[in-house]
């Protein structure tokens, strides 16, 4: 039984992983291969795109015409090389739409800022559970020295969902 945990391939009928000691009692033997797909991968097999940012300086508007522009849904608000928040469409309308005077004013003030984010190394399944939890549509994904070097949109999980349905189907 392999530990969903670590990986480690562990005696049938184990109680524990013998490599990580986590209860394996809880595994779904009957994990489907999706599940087992979105599990085991990590988000570094998607098609990770780089990602668009903004300084906290700039305007809210530059950030909107940066969006329009590049056809995205979120901005990365950038200061040195270190992710400190991020502006979506969301803000748009729930942070923007209210406040006539706020298109001239700092992106810093209408981001979310210290963003949930992932690690290219978490699986998708975190990546999932994170964006159900939290109620969120784009998750940053940085490096161990914080630097962002990628997005992984709600769209990106999607169609690789939809890609394993269909090669499934096929079978």
């Amino acid at each position: 039984m392999t530990c969903p945990d670590c990986g480690y391939d562990n005696i049938p009928g184990a109680d524990a992983c013998e490599k990580c000691g986590q209860p394996l009692s809880q595994a779904d033997l009957s994990a489907s291969e999706v599940e087992r797909s979105i599990m085991s991968h990590p988000v570094s097999v998607l098609a990770m795109k780089s990602p668009v940012s903004v300084a906290p300086g700039d305007s809210v508007r530059s950030a909107m015409d940066v969006m329009l522009r590049q056809k995205i849904g979120c901005v990365l608000v950038v200061d040195n090389q270190q992710l400190t928040g991020i502006f979506t469409e969301r803000d748009v309308l729930n942070r923007i739409s209210p406040e006539p005077g706020a298109l001239d004013q700092p992106i810093s003030a209408f981001m979310t800022p210290s963003p949930e984010t992932l690690r290219t190394g978490d699986s998708i399944a975190f990546a999932l559970h994170s964006m159900s939890v939290h109620g969120l549509r784009h998750l940053p994904v940085v490096d161990d020295a914080g630097t962002a070097v990628s997005i992984v949109s709600v769209r990106d999980l999607l169609r690789l969902l939809a890609v394993r349905f269909a090669d499934i189907r096929a079978d």
